[in-house]
C-alpha cells in the first residue's frame, strides 16, 4: 500500500449506487495521477449438494459486464489510466482477491445502508470487504457524494448577459441582483465572464461598449461533478466570487463563494 493512493480499486454493480463510487474513485486517481482498476463480479450461484460449477453457462454474463465496464469508462473515466477487470465468484471475495493480484492501494465501494431483516438475509458485501480487505476501504453512500459536488450546491438559473448587451445595462443588472460576476452567453454556451474589474476597465464608455468587448474570455469553469473543494479552490486562487458550471459545452449553472460557504458549513455540521 502506498500514499497518495494511486492504484484504486472500484467494484461496480451497475446500480446509481456503485456509479456514484466510481465518481469519488476517478477524482481521486486524478488528483494523485493514478489509475482505477474498474471490476464487476459475476456472481456464481454454488448447487446446494456441492456439486460441480458450469463456469461456461456464465461466459455471456461476464462479456455483458465488460462491455458495460468499457461503456462506463468511455463516460466516466476520461482522461484517467484504467483498467477492466471481470471476477466470477461470490463478490466479497472477488473484491478482496482482485485488491490483492492487483495491488490496490485503495478500495473505493458503494454501500447500500441496509438495515434490520434485509441487511440479515443479504449480508453486507461493504462490511465483509471493510473487515477482511487487505488495504483501506472507502465506503460512500449516493447521497453521500452528491453532497461533496458543485451540483448540489450550484444555482442551476444563473442571470446571464448576452455579449451585445451595453456594459451600463449589465452593470444595473449586476446591483439589481447584488452579484459581482455575470456569465456571457450567446445560444446556451459560455463565451465568457465578465466581472466588476472588468466593468471598471470600461467606465466613461459604459454606454457604448458591448459586453463581450469586456468580458474575460475562456474564464475557469468547473462542471456539475466537480467536488467543491476543487471549486473553491479555483475561486480562491482567481480571486473570484462565482464560477460558471458548464457541462458538455453548455451553461447549466453557476457556484459561488456563498455557496461553497453554505457547503462546508453543511460538512461540518453533519
Amino acid at each position: 500500500m502506498s500514499y497518495p493512493f494511486r492504484r484504486i480499486l472500484s467494484p461496480i454493480d451497475f446500480d446509481d449506487d456503485s456509479l456514484a463510487a466510481l465518481d469519488v474513485a476517478a477524482q481521486i486517481a486524478r488528483d494523485n495521477d493514478g489509475m482505477v482498476l474498474l471490476l464487476h463480479a459475476v456472481p456464481v450461484v454454488v448447487p446446494p449438494t456441492g456439486g460441480a460449477i458450469y463456469v461456461d453457462m456464465y461466459k455471456g454474463q461476464e462479456e455483458a459486464a465488460r462491455e458495460k465496464l468499457r461503456e462506463l469508462a468511455v463516460k466516466g473515466l476520461r482522461g484517467v489510466k484504467h483498467e477492466l477487470l471481470t471476477q466470477m465468484g461470490e463478490p466479497s471475495g472477488a473484491i478482496m482477491s482482485a485488491a490483492t493480484r492487483h495491488a490496490a492501494d485503495l478500495i473505493v465501494m458503494a454501500t447500500h445502508g441496509r438495515r434490520g431483516l434485509s441487511r440479515v438475509v443479504l449480508g453486507s458485501v461493504a462490511e465483509m470487504v471493510l473487515r477482511n480487505a487487505p488495504c483501506p476501504v472507502l465506503c460512500v453512500r449516493r447521497g453521500d457524494a452528491d453532497k461533496n459536488l458543485v451540483a448540489r450546491w450550484m444555482s442551476p438559473s444563473p442571470v446571464t448577459v448576452a455579449p451585445g448587451e451595453k456594459v451600463a445595462a449589465v452593470i444595473m443588472r449586476m446591483q439589481q441582483g447584488n452579484f459581482r460576476s455575470a456569465p456571457v452567453v450567446e445560444n446556451g454556451r459560455l463565451v465568457g465572464l465578465i466581472t466588476d474589474r472588468d466593468i471598471r476597465g470600461q467606465m466613461g464608455r459604459v454606454d457604448t461598449t458591448e459586453a463581450r468587448v469586456a468580458m474575460s474570455e475562456s474564464p475557469p469553469t468547473v462542471t456539475p461533478a466537480t467536488p467543491v473543494q476543487d471549486a473553491a479552490r479555483v475561486l480562491f486562487e482567481q480571486k473570484l466570487d462565482a464560477l460558471p458550471v458548464v457541462e458538455n459545452g453548455r451553461l447549466v449553472g453557476v457556484i459561488t463563494n456563498s455557496d461553497i460557504l453554505r457547503a462546508f458549513l453543511d460538512q461540518d455540521s453533519a
